[in-house]
């Protein structure tokens, strides 16, 4: 009943701030979200990327940039294809399940060629801070289940799956939403905290769905998901607010709906718990949370009419 990541504006910085090893922003936060020690663990880091962007620009037999300019336009489309190739030929079972920049960087280098390398988290983490390198100002894009990179050229826009070696300009689905590419840090902390909460470690979860709503206040899958620390915390009236709000962002939310209906049941309102599990339902006829929490909704209703 958990919802996965995928979705201040702070990504207002240049590219080209590689060089020494020194990390861009988003780099920089995406390596400490990863749980490095700031300086001598993000230095090192830093290193291991520097080592993916040299590996790349030899192969394509570019000069490194060091400006902190853009490149001209007529070169960006083709350094964006061109990265996009390069980490889908060095490596090319890349779908997996890692999403920290850290364990991503390190799967890309390690020798074994069949070794997976991350999920579209942390294969967009990835691209992004190599693209930013680059000199290339990318967007987010961001459905409740998957993450996409945009790159607008002039009037042309270039969307990329990062999780298929042929979604270098593909279009982008319907339903997906354009965001500020520090939003990707958002993303990391929801699955940050589902991790945690997985572990056990429930107030560390929570702590990660608060900073990824710090970060993207209307991000319905950090919403849902603290709903669910609220609930568990015995917070019915919080856990209520949280999933509303997530289905008014979201509303063909199944998930949502089934987590407040059993915060209604247990706050005694069944006529709105059965609302929930029925539209969470309609939603999702196959939802098996939904109608395991009807059937007990039965029960109950039963005994207290005997």
């Amino acid at each position: 009943m958990t919802r996965g990541s995928v979705g201040p504006d702070r990504d207002h910085f240049t590219g080209g701030d590689e060089v020494g090893g020194a990390a861009a922003p988003l780099e920089e936060e995406l390596l400490l979200l990863s749980g490095l020690a700031a300086d001598e663990g993000i230095r090192r880091h830093a290193g291991r990327i520097d080592d993916i962007h040299g590996r790349f620009l030899r192969g394509c037999g570019l000069a490194r940039r060091a400006s902190p300019n853009a490149p001209p336009l007529y070169l960006q489309a083709d350094i964006a294809r061109n990265l996009f190739e390069y980490l889908w030929t060095s490596k090319p079972r890349r779908f997996g399940e890692h999403f920290l920049l850290t364990d991503v960087v390190d799967a890309h280098l390690d020798p074994d060629a069949t070794r997976t390398v991350g999920n579209c988290i942390g294969l967009t983490s990835l691209y992004s801070v190599l693209a930013v390198r680059m000199g290339l100002h990318l967007s987010l894009l961001a459905d409740s289940d998957h993450l996409m990179s945009r790159l607008r050229v002039g009037s042309r826009i270039i969307d990329m799956d990062h999780t298929d070696s042929l979604g270098f300009d593909r279009e982008s689905p319907a339903g997906f939403q354009e965001l500020p590419l520090m939003m990707l840090t958002a993303s990391v902390l929801n699955s940050r905290g589902l991790r945690h909460e997985r572990e056990g470690r429930l107030t560390d979860a929570r702590a990660d769905y608060e900073r990824a709503l710090g970060i993207h206040p209307s991000y319905a899958n950090a919403l849902n998901n603290r709903g669910n620390m609220k609930l568990l915390q015995g917070d019915m009236e919080g856990a209520i607010t949280d999933y509303t709000e997530a289905i008014q962002l979201h509303g063909e939310s199944c998930e949502s709906h089934c987590n407040r209906g059993m915060a209604w049941q247990r706050l005694g309102r069944f006529h709105r718990a059965r609302q929930d599990y029925l539209r969470a339902l309609a939603l999702c006829p196959t939802y098996d949370d939904a109608s395991r929490c009807l059937r007990s909704l039965d029960r109950l209703e039963g005994t207290s009419s005997a």
